[in-house]
Protein backbone atom coordinates (compact mmCIF):
# COMPACT_ATOMS: atom_id res chain seq x y z
CA UNK A 1 0.00 0.00 0.00
CA UNK A 2 1.43 3.57 -0.66
CA UNK A 3 1.81 5.92 2.00
CA UNK A 4 -0.70 8.49 2.71
CA UNK A 5 0.78 11.93 3.52
CA UNK A 6 -1.09 14.11 5.59
CA UNK A 7 -1.14 17.97 6.23
CA UNK A 8 -3.26 20.02 7.96
CA UNK A 9 -4.26 24.10 7.51
CA UNK A 10 -5.95 26.69 10.35
CA UNK A 11 -9.38 27.71 9.14
CA UNK A 12 -11.69 30.67 9.74
CA UNK A 13 -15.59 30.99 8.62
CA UNK A 14 -17.38 32.98 6.30
CA UNK A 15 -20.70 32.63 6.34
CA UNK A 16 -22.42 32.82 2.54
CA UNK A 17 -26.09 32.69 1.08
CA UNK A 18 -26.99 29.74 -1.49
CA UNK A 19 -27.53 26.12 -0.96
CA UNK A 20 -28.86 23.74 1.48
CA UNK A 21 -26.94 24.73 4.57
CA UNK A 22 -24.25 21.26 3.87
CA UNK A 23 -21.86 22.72 1.68
CA UNK A 24 -18.31 23.34 3.32
CA UNK A 25 -16.05 25.62 1.31
CA UNK A 26 -12.46 27.18 1.42
CA UNK A 27 -8.81 27.70 0.14
CA UNK A 28 -7.56 23.60 0.54
CA UNK A 29 -4.25 24.14 -0.13
CA UNK A 30 -2.56 27.58 -0.30
CA UNK A 31 0.59 28.07 -3.04
CA UNK A 32 3.86 28.99 -1.82
CA UNK A 33 3.20 29.02 1.96
CA UNK A 34 5.80 27.30 4.21
CA UNK A 35 4.81 25.15 6.79
CA UNK A 36 7.37 23.05 8.68
CA UNK A 37 6.08 19.25 8.70
CA UNK A 38 7.48 15.56 9.25
CA UNK A 39 8.49 13.69 6.03
CA UNK A 40 9.71 10.17 7.01
CA UNK A 41 10.03 11.07 10.41
CA UNK A 42 12.33 14.04 9.93
CA UNK A 43 11.70 18.08 10.17
CA UNK A 44 11.49 19.53 6.88
CA UNK A 45 10.09 22.90 5.15
CA UNK A 46 7.52 22.57 2.37
CA UNK A 47 5.37 24.37 -0.13
CA UNK A 48 2.73 23.65 -2.22
CA UNK A 49 3.48 24.62 -6.19
CA UNK A 50 0.33 26.33 -7.86
CA UNK A 51 -0.73 23.19 -10.61
CA UNK A 52 0.11 20.29 -7.57
CA UNK A 53 -3.59 19.09 -7.38
CA UNK A 54 -4.38 19.87 -10.95
CA UNK A 55 -5.05 16.23 -12.14
CA UNK A 56 -7.22 15.95 -9.40
CA UNK A 57 -10.48 13.88 -9.74
CA UNK A 58 -12.94 15.47 -7.15
CA UNK A 59 -15.59 12.67 -7.18
CA UNK A 60 -12.78 10.03 -5.38
CA UNK A 61 -11.76 12.58 -2.80
CA UNK A 62 -14.11 11.74 0.67
CA UNK A 63 -14.36 14.07 3.23
CA UNK A 64 -13.54 13.24 6.38
CA UNK A 65 -13.88 14.05 9.85
CA UNK A 66 -10.38 12.65 10.77
CA UNK A 67 -7.77 11.41 9.11
CA UNK A 68 -8.08 7.82 8.26
CA UNK A 69 -6.24 4.96 10.66
CA UNK A 70 -7.19 2.14 8.09
CA UNK A 71 -10.18 1.28 5.48
CA UNK A 72 -12.80 1.25 7.90
CA UNK A 73 -12.57 5.16 8.84
CA UNK A 74 -15.93 5.99 6.71
CA UNK A 75 -16.20 9.83 5.15
CA UNK A 76 -18.33 12.32 5.92
CA UNK A 77 -19.17 13.59 2.74
CA UNK A 78 -18.23 14.67 -0.89
CA UNK A 79 -15.83 16.54 -2.68
CA UNK A 80 -18.01 18.92 -5.04
CA UNK A 81 -14.92 21.05 -6.80
CA UNK A 82 -11.28 22.21 -6.37
CA UNK A 83 -10.50 24.93 -8.14
CA UNK A 84 -6.81 26.27 -8.61
CA UNK A 85 -7.20 29.88 -7.96
CA UNK A 86 -4.30 32.73 -7.61
CA UNK A 87 -3.56 32.11 -3.87
CA UNK A 88 -4.59 28.74 -3.29
CA UNK A 89 -6.86 25.24 -4.42
CA UNK A 90 -10.19 26.06 -3.74
CA UNK A 91 -12.97 23.27 -2.58
CA UNK A 92 -16.24 22.88 -2.08
CA UNK A 93 -17.63 19.63 0.34
CA UNK A 94 -21.17 18.42 0.48
CA UNK A 95 -21.27 17.30 4.25
CA UNK A 96 -23.38 13.80 4.58
CA UNK A 97 -26.34 13.72 7.30
CA UNK A 98 -24.28 11.72 9.44
CA UNK A 99 -23.93 12.35 13.55
CA UNK A 100 -20.54 12.86 12.89
CA UNK A 101 -21.06 15.14 9.47
CA UNK A 102 -23.83 17.06 11.52
CA UNK A 103 -21.06 17.42 14.29
CA UNK A 104 -19.16 18.71 12.07
CA UNK A 105 -21.54 21.42 10.54
CA UNK A 106 -22.63 22.62 14.00
CA UNK A 107 -18.77 23.53 14.82
CA UNK A 108 -18.93 25.42 11.70
CA UNK A 109 -22.51 26.83 11.93
CA UNK A 110 -21.11 27.92 15.60
CA UNK A 111 -18.08 29.79 14.02
CA UNK A 112 -15.76 27.57 16.01
CA UNK A 113 -12.28 27.87 13.92
CA UNK A 114 -11.43 25.06 11.89
CA UNK A 115 -8.43 23.44 9.53
CA UNK A 116 -8.93 21.73 6.45
CA UNK A 117 -5.98 19.01 6.37
CA UNK A 118 -5.04 17.06 2.83
CA UNK A 119 -4.16 13.16 2.31
CA UNK A 120 -2.01 12.66 -0.19
CA UNK A 121 0.25 10.17 -1.49
CA UNK A 122 3.36 11.12 -3.44
CA UNK A 123 3.77 10.98 -7.20
CA UNK A 124 6.96 10.27 -9.31
CA UNK A 125 8.75 13.31 -10.09
CA UNK A 126 6.25 15.54 -7.93
CA UNK A 127 8.17 16.52 -5.12
CA UNK A 128 11.42 19.12 -5.81
CA UNK A 129 14.16 18.95 -2.72
CA UNK A 130 16.04 22.00 -2.50
CA UNK A 131 18.22 21.09 0.38
CA UNK A 132 18.18 18.17 2.70
CA UNK A 133 15.41 19.92 4.31
CA UNK A 134 13.34 22.14 2.03
CA UNK A 135 10.64 20.74 -0.83
CA UNK A 136 8.57 22.08 -2.95
CA UNK A 137 5.33 19.85 -3.77
CA UNK A 138 4.89 20.12 -7.73
CA UNK A 139 2.45 17.53 -8.16
CA UNK A 140 0.10 15.41 -5.81
CA UNK A 141 -2.59 12.32 -5.99
CA UNK A 142 -5.37 14.09 -3.38
CA UNK A 143 -6.14 10.62 -0.67
CA UNK A 144 -8.80 12.46 1.43
CA UNK A 145 -9.63 15.93 2.64
CA UNK A 146 -9.57 15.81 6.57
CA UNK A 147 -11.84 18.65 8.96
CA UNK A 148 -9.36 19.31 11.78
CA UNK A 149 -8.85 21.65 14.71
CA UNK A 150 -5.18 22.66 13.87
CA UNK A 151 -3.47 22.87 10.89
CA UNK A 152 0.68 22.83 9.64
CA UNK A 153 -0.22 25.83 6.94
CA UNK A 154 -1.47 29.42 7.44
CA UNK A 155 -4.32 30.32 4.87
CA UNK A 156 -6.40 27.01 3.95
CA UNK A 157 -9.80 27.51 5.80
CA UNK A 158 -13.05 26.94 5.95
CA UNK A 159 -14.53 30.11 4.77
CA UNK A 160 -17.75 29.14 4.09
CA UNK A 161 -21.49 27.41 5.12
CA UNK A 162 -23.50 27.44 2.10
CA UNK A 163 -27.15 28.15 3.92
CA UNK A 164 -30.54 27.44 2.11
CA UNK A 165 -32.86 29.53 0.39
CA UNK A 166 -29.48 32.03 -0.06
CA UNK A 167 -29.69 33.38 2.97
CA UNK A 168 -26.69 32.76 5.86
CA UNK A 169 -26.39 29.26 7.28
CA UNK A 170 -25.77 30.10 11.00
CA UNK A 171 -26.28 33.82 12.52
CA UNK A 172 -22.83 34.87 13.09
CA UNK A 173 -22.56 38.76 13.75
CA UNK A 174 -22.28 41.51 10.81
CA UNK A 175 -18.80 42.72 12.38
CA UNK A 176 -17.63 38.93 13.01
CA UNK A 177 -18.28 38.70 8.69
CA UNK A 178 -16.74 42.09 8.23
CA UNK A 179 -13.43 40.86 10.02
CA UNK A 180 -12.95 38.05 8.30
CA UNK A 181 -13.52 38.72 4.82
CA UNK A 182 -10.65 41.03 4.63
Amino acid sequence: MTDVIVRAFEATLQVRGGGDGRTLEGPLLPWGVEARVLDRGRLVVETFERGALHDVDPARVPLTATHPRDAGTLPIGVTLSIDERADAAWGSWRVSATTLGDEVLALARDGVPLGLSVGFIEVPGGSRWLSRDRVVRTRAQLDHVAVVRVGAYAGAEVVGVRGAGGGPAVGVPLATLAHRWR
